[in-house]
């Protein structure tokens, strides 16, 4: 049986963009969630209770950097007009994101003990979001999912995964 790889490719970018939109809006965030912004030449680093963010930006970069959990991690890295956004919106997990040479790298996690990096290069965007359990990873290697919900996506390879449960699409 032939796979359209097109057509895989395409669902699993437009399915894993819809997840990540829907998920960051339904995450919201509290009142003392821990908020790192930095942009041109300039880092910081904060901590609540169990949690904590950061962000680093070099010059002409943004980087954003945001734990509503207060049990997680928020790290965003970005340099040579890079721009890195990571949420982390529940405990026991981290968001990584890195962007260099004007990419856009978005980390999100929304579940309990999920990972998700997001590497971004070469004017490139990736996504990464991990659910419940899930482990996402988009950069130079392409995509991978893992674990429970996963989904990302790194326009530069062109990869995409999609994760969750049985289901398990990937080009």
């Amino acid at each position: 049986m032939r796979v359209n790889k097109l057509g895989a490719r395409a669902a699993v970018a437009v399915f894993g963009g819809a997840a990540c939109v829907a998920l960051v809006g339904i995450g919201g965030g509290t009142a003392a969630a821990n908020t790192c912004s930095a942009n041109d030449g300039r880092q910081i680093e904060r901590t609540i209770g169990n949690g904590g963010c950061g962000a680093k930006a070099g010059p002409g970069s943004s980087a954003f950097a945001e734990d509503s959990s207060n049990a997680g991690t928020a790290v965003a890295v970005a340099d040579k007009g890079g721009n890195a956004t990571a949420r982390n919106l529940q405990p026991g997990s981290s968001a990584l994101a890195g962007a260099t040479t004007r990419g856009t790298a978005f980390s999100v996690t929304t579940g309990p003990r999920a990972l998700s990096v997001a590497q971004a290069r070469n004017g490139g965007v990736t996504v990464a979001v991990g659910g419940w359990g899930g482990q996402a990873i988009a950069g130079a290697d392409g995509a991978i999912c893992q674990g429970g919900f996963a989904a990302a996506f790194d326009s530069t390879t062109g990869k995409a995964c999609l994760h969750s449960g049985s289901v398990d699409l990937r080009n």
